[in-house]
This record gives structure tokens, C-alpha cells and sequence, in this order.
């Protein structure tokens, strides 16, 4: 079934965002793939956390404050 992997930044959501997105990314994907809703407990979602100064872009690694809104 499927597996979606979503990476943000370390702290930049709170535990009731993260639920939302996992809820949120569930619904599509079973929506796209016109899943039955006896499939939507096969869907998995996992949010990766990656650590303070560890998200890069273009060469600069940033902290969770150095990144834009």
C-alpha cells in the first residue's frame, strides 16, 4: 500500500499540525488512487524531522529561524 514520506524541519510543526498533514496526505492519496475506504488504514504516512541546521538549499545549510516564512 502506499507510503508517503514528508521532510520538515525539526520543530516547525506541532504535534496537532502533523496530525492534520498525516490526516490530509492520507485523504488525497486514497482520493488520487481511488482507494476503498477499507484500504485507508494500509496508507502510511511518516513526517521526518530533520535536524536544526541540517535543511539545505543551494549550498547553505539554515536553521529552523533562518528559514522564510
Amino acid at each position: 500500500m502506499p507510503l508517503a514520506q514528508i521532510y520538515v524541519p525539526q520543530g516547525a510543526l506541532t504535534l496537532d499540525q502533523r496530525r492534520a498533514m498525516i490526516k490530509g496526505v492520507t485523504d488525497v492519496i486514497a482520493t488520487v488512487e481511488k482507494l476503498p475506504p477499507s484500504a485507508r488504514p494500509y496508507v502510511t504516512v511518516l513526517i521526518n524531522e530533520v535536524a536544526d541546521g541540517g535543511w539545505g538549499v543551494a549550498g547553505h545549510g539554515y536553521t529552523l529561524s533562518e528559514i522564510p516564512e
